[in-house]
């Protein structure tokens, strides 16, 4: 394992051959959810005249943090630099693996399934070239707000 800490920070081994693809495909799925939820969140608090910068100071001092909103929506949301990072269509493609890791198991999935039929509709509105963080610009869109 030693030759993969040339790249990686930290190696994990979870289990047969495959299983660290699956672990990468629900991994991406659970930002997906979390992004996206922070995002419906913060879009109503917005519009009921909430700060976001001030719910997020609350949220991430509390039990709704998360990745999303303690970097990715400070840093490319609120400053509305949305750099390119991680392809909003590699995104989606991952939750497609996801559904297969969760299809091949025949486990219940309602909130991940919803997730990819959303972020299909965002990487169609918007392209599969944007960057996943983008997607929110879905949202605002819809509410006819920004969240800011």
């Amino acid at each position: 394992m030693k030759p993969f800490l040339a790249y990686a920070g930290k190696v994990v081994h979870v289990g047969p051959v495959g299983a660290g693809h699956a672990v990468k495909a629900i991994n991406n799925a659970l930002l997906a959810v979390n992004l996206w939820a922070a995002g419906e969140g913060l879009v109503a608090l917005v519009r009921q005249g909430v700060s976001a910068e001030k719910a997020l100071e609350v949220i991430n001092a509390s039990s709704g943090r998360s990745n999303a909103t303690e970097n990715l929506i400070p840093e490319r949301v609120l400053t509305r630099a949305f750099p390119k990072t991680f392809a909003l269509g590699l995104l989606v493609k991952d939750l497609g693996i996801a559904m297969g890791v969760l299809e091949g198991a025949r486990d219940p999935s309602p909130l991940l399934r919803l997730t990819r039929e959303v972020y299909e509709m965002a990487k169609r509105e918007l392209s599969p070239e944007a960057d996943h963080v983008e997607a929110l610009r879905l949202l605002e869109r819809w509410a006819g707000v920004e969240i800011r």
